[in-house]
């Protein structure tokens, strides 16, 4: 095995439902024989009751154990706090800032793990405390960009990309952008995996009519696109499974058009699986959001294609990097017409037709996103961030 890894993890919320890529790399990681300790600002407002990693939240903390964190850290590292002290006007105007009594437990909880790089999931609140406590303790730092952290409400995005070590986003279309809008940081394409063993079907593809769509009810998953598309599909079951903000207003469009769709609601990872395993196509009809918020490549597409099912969905943001004509169609966002077009022209297919284009879809996803992959591809990387780190450390 390589050089067994110690990585502290940050991350804003954990273990949140529908961040569940988060929990699954940090599993495969740890299968891989590599330790991590994760460092959660808040408790997650919708847990995954599935994971039960060990983690430290930021807000369980007590005062003391703040106070004798930071006289702690005060007396190892006097001028980096000073540095960190004076960083922090800078940072706060873009973005709230936690002071560094606050953080000072996180970094004390770090050093006692043996944490030999930090990594950040999402470049909000945990990529600055995670860089923070990175130059705090001297050790290297990454990051991993997502979605709104870049698209919607970017805080501090270049220093927070020439200051890491390495950079990741999930598909080629984040990586442009970020790279048009940082410079020449070191950001690369990490896609967010699936497991092909736990995301296998086990028993035959479905001959029904039952489209399959995953995600939180905003507005950049174009959900109500999909329920005007379904109003035009007679014969056909839509089923929306996902909680958010727009969930009453979706209720009122599914009961003004007579939409055969229901809003399901949340549910846990083995009951999605299981409405995969049912589904006949999955639709992922995302749009850019008014406020510019938008997808990178969501993994629910994945885990439908790892099933053998078929997806539709628009040709946005990095979807056109993993629906292609031989497992799926893309169309217009936006676009409810051409939407329900695609649908139709796939549930019309023959079963054994979409049950190839599902076989397809899964050789696709196990070559190109397989999470035991690409989290040894970031292991890798974390280990040459490491070394090089070791090096500079040695230079005179």
């Amino acid at each position: 095995m390589a050089e067994r890894l110690r990585i502290g993890l940050f991350v804003d919320q954990f273990p949140e439902l529908s961040e569940t890529f988060i929990s699954g790399e940090l599993l495969e990681l740890e299968r891989l024989g590599h330790a991590v300790h994760v460092e959660a600002a808040s408790h997650a407002p919708h847990p995954d009751p599935t994971v039960r990693a060990g983690v430290s939240y930021r807000d369980d903390d007590a005062r003391g154990s703040r106070l004798a964190a930071l006289a702690w850290l005060v007396a190892r590292q006097p001028l980096r706090c000073a540095r960190d002290l004076v960083s922090q006007r800078r940072w706060r105007r873009e973005e709230r800032v936690v002071p560094l009594r606050r953080l000072a437990p996180s970094a004390r909880r770090v050093a006692r793990f043996g944490a030999s790089h930090l990594h950040a999931h999402f470049a909000a609140g945990a990529a600055l405390d995670a860089m923070r406590v990175g130059a705090l303790l001297g050790l290297p730092y990454s990051v991993m960009t997502h979605g709104y952290d870049i698209f919607q409400t970017p805080a501090n995005l270049r220093e927070k990309h020439e200051r890491a070590a390495f950079a990741v986003s999930a598909c080629d279309y984040s990586v442009r952008w970020l790279r048009e809008r940082v410079g020449d940081a070191q950001i690369l394409r990490l896609v967010t995996g699936v497991d092909g063993e736990r995301f296998e079907r086990r028993k035959p593809y479905s001959d029904g009519s039952h489209v399959l769509a995953v995600g939180r009810l905003v507005e950049k998953k174009g959900f109500d696109v999909l329920i005007e598309a379904a109003a035009s599909l007679p014969g056909v079951r839509v089923t929306v499974v996902g909680d958010g903000p727009l969930r009453a207003q979706l209720e009122q469009r599914v009961a003004s058009l007579g939409a055969p769709v229901e809003l399901a609601g949340a549910r846990s990872p083995e009951e999605v699986r299981a409405l995969l395993e049912d589904a006949t196509l999955l639709a992922a009809p995302c749009v850019v959001a008014a406020d510019g918020d938008r997808d990178t490549m969501p993994v629910v597409v994945k885990e439908a294609l790892a099933m053998g099912v078929p997806v539709v969905a628009s040709d946005e943001v990095g979807l056109p990097e993993v629906v292609r004509p031989d497992w799926g169609r893309l169309v217009t966002p936006n676009d409810a017409a051409a939407l329900a077009t695609a649908i139709r022209e796939l549930l019309e297919l023959p079963r054994d037709r979409r049950a190839e284009m599902g076989r397809a879809g899964r050789d696709f996803v196990l070559e190109h996103c397989s999470l035991s992959g690409e989290s040894r591809r970031l292991a890798a990387l974390i280990a040459a961030a490491q070394s090089n780190n070791d090096r500079l450390r040695t230079l005179p």
